[in-house]
């Protein structure tokens, strides 16, 4: 186990050393000046020299990256150019939305999944067996943009029960967080049920073809007591992947669905960031995110020992 922790520091480390250089040097090879997206297009050259200058934008490219690293390695990922604010800041006060909408959303994803494929497991023959595959099929490919606006208008416009956008910290008034969660929830949950549905049911149906469960069955094991003490349990591995990798993509990918709903995350903010060319808030949302990525994956290795004996032995 400690073994495992100390290759996810050390994936840590080379992940956020690669993708934060990739980003420092992409970004500054774009169109685009942010002194320029400050003060406007009437700006006058002493002007846009002397703000270049207070961001630190002068000088050769290869200084300005290790000014950069320097500054990162302890600790500083500069001020945002938009915001006037530390980019650090800036992202905790942006992550709490983004995090209430991802764990929410994954947890009831996850649960649904399990439910459903536990009753197609248990009865085969069934109504729910037999149409949850296609039911699955069609969540994913619907288009979660054009779901959100379906949801707000007939949910919020014609029926009036929930509201249309906004968000407050769940904790901080539960009463009214609650109903501004619901319809973008409701969104996420669509796809993500969908999507472990189809991993998972793959994954019981090659389960099913093992010679192991016919070793039970001649031992005289029932039909539910094989589903839910050996088959489920050793299917659960590629959903505990399913769920790590498309719980850390929702902590970026949300943006839409932030947008649509006026929720100001993390998504919202990164994309504020880009139109403004604000190169240090980017940098350092991108690089939470790739933090996130693999202290995500790391979580999903130690559930794996506790889900699979072989992998807690090995």
């Amino acid at each position: 186990m400690l073994l495992v922790v100390l290759r996810r520091l050390r994936d840590l480390v080379v992940v956020l050393a690669v993708v934060g250089t990739f980003l420092f040097f992409l970004l500054r090879s774009i169109p685009g000046d942010p002194a320029q997206v400050l003060l406007g297009l009437k700006a006058t050259p002493d002007q846009l020299a002397r703000l270049h200058e207070e961001l630190g934008l002068t000088g050769p490219l290869y200084e300005q990256y290790f000014h950069w690293v320097g500054n990162v390695l302890t600790g500083d990922f500069g001020t945002s150019i938009k915001y006037q604010a530390p980019v650090l800041d800036m992202i905790a006060g942006h992550i709490a939305p983004t995090l209430t909408l991802a764990i929410a959303s994954t947890v009831i994803s996850f649960l649904l999944t399990v439910l459903v494929i536990s009753w197609v497991t248990v009865s085969p023959h069934s109504w729910v067996a037999r149409g949850v595959n296609r039911v699955a099929q069609f969540g994913l490919a619907l288009p979660e943009f054009w779901l959100a606006l379906l949801a707000v208008y007939a949910f919020a416009l014609a029926l009036g029960w929930f509201p249309t956008s906004g968000y407050t910290p769940l904790f901080t008034d539960p009463v009214t967080s609650v109903p501004q969660l619901v319809l973008p929830v409701a969104v996420l949950v669509v796809g993500q049920t969908a999507f472990f549905t189809i991993t998972m049911e793959e994954s019981v149906l090659g389960e099913l073809t093992q010679l192991y469960l016919r070793t039970a069955r001649a031992k005289g094991v029932t039909e539910r007591r094989i589903a839910l003490r050996h088959v489920l349990p050793n299917s659960m591995l590629p959903v505990l992947t399913a769920v790590g990798l498309n719980f850390a993509s929702l902590i970026g990918g949300v943006v839409v669905i932030e947008s649509i709903f006026v929720i100001p995350g993390l998504g919202t903010m990164l994309l504020g960031a880009v139109y403004a060319r604000d190169f240090p808030l980017i940098q350092g949302g991108v690089m939470f995110i790739a933090f996130l990525f693999v202290v995500v994956n790391l979580l999903v290795d130690l559930a794996y020992s506790l889900v699979d004996p072989k992998v807690r032995v090995s």
